[in-house]
């Protein structure tokens, strides 16, 4: 499941994070602010035109 995300104070834009949904979802949304901040986990979204970069949490 791909979920995104926008900002107000943030300027970089729309960032979409990949998620399996099931098993510690919970968990993962309650990490996820400090897992986006993470720049080594980003990729730009070239196939994906509603954001700007994306984060694949899948394996996490």
């Amino acid at each position: 499941m791909r979920l995104y995300m926008d900002s107000a104070d943030d300027i970089s834009g729309v960032i979409a994070a990949d998620v399996r949904p099931g098993g510690a979802l919970t968990a993962l949304l309650a990490a996820l602010p400090s897992l986006l901040g993470e720049e080594w986990r980003a990729s730009e979204a070239v196939d994906d035109p509603h954001c700007r970069y994306l984060v694949d949490l899948t394996d996490w």
